[in-house]
């Protein structure tokens, strides 16, 4: 499955057709192992499929998420699907890097060689 998070509520389908109750969608990152828990809710079920649309906060498609993750659609006592993901945030948010800025006078320096074999 693939995600767009362009917004704070997106529609996922699952082929599922026995998810009810109060339903969470549930992102596992690979690396870190933490859960990120969402709120869903049902807005399509009939003899095929079921439709969910699942709540991000507001700052989500902001932040560097993109990339797979495991994910969970469940209750408090079922797992209806499970599987990987792959989670596509706009515009992709930050990275997390630090600029380095150097001064002018660093800018230019020189190294000086003291030592120098002869071959």
């Amino acid at each position: 499955m693939t995600l767009y998070i362009n917004s704070t509520t997106e529609k996922i389908a699952s082929n599922n057709i026995e998810i009810n109750g109060v339903v969470s969608f549930i992102l596992k990152g690979q690396y870190n192992k933490k859960d990120e828990t969402f709120a869903a809710t049902i807005s399509i079920q009939n003899d095929r499929y079921t439709e969910l649309e699942v709540t991000f906060p507001a700052d989500f498609k902001d932040q560097h998420k993109n990339g797979i993750y495991y994910y969970s659609i469940q209750n408090t006592q079922t797992v209806f699907e499970k599987g990987l993901c792959k989670l596509i945030t706009e515009p992709g948010g930050d990275n997390g890097a630090i600029e380095y800025t150097s001064t002018p006078e660093l800018e230019n320096r020189e190294a000086d060689t003291f030592f120098r074999p002869n071959y």
